[in-house]
């Protein structure tokens, strides 16, 4: 795709790794992948999460709370003892994801189909 002409190139987008697809289906940028991936090796809290990306813990928050927005993350509230709780995160399973992505593709291509089938009128001579 070209700024002149953005449907160009649209068909021979490749995707080379995982992390190409979740920029593309859910408009993910790189912070969010890094804490996406942080959460896959099991259920962390936004001070883990920070330490082990580097970034702030109000970033951290800020791009978990899209990433529960988007359904790929999910949050659990623990108490504390003293008063107070915190939230324990976790990866949404990349079999989930993988099916979310397949429903967008799906949904996407009938759409496109209907449409060409369906509106695309002949074109003038």
């Amino acid at each position: 795709m070209n700024a002149l002409n953005p449907l160009v190139g649209l068909f021979q987008k490749s995707f080379k790794k995982p992390s190409d697809l979740l920029c593309c289906a859910f408009g993910l940028r790189t912070s969010e992948l890094d804490v996406y991936f942080s959460l896959i090796s099991g259920p962390k809290t936004v001070e883990q999460i920070a330490e082990r990306i580097g970034k702030d813990r109000s970033t951290v928050q800020r791009v978990l709370n899209k990433l529960h927005s988007k359904g790929l993350a999910k949050r659990e509230s623990h108490r504390i003892d003293r008063g107070g709780y915190f939230f324990r995160y976790s990866a949404v399973s990349t079999e989930v994801v993988r099916e979310q992505i397949l429903a967008q593709l799906e949904e996407w291509y009938n759409a496109t189909r209907s449409f060409l089938l369906e509106s695309w009128t002949q074109m003038p001579k």
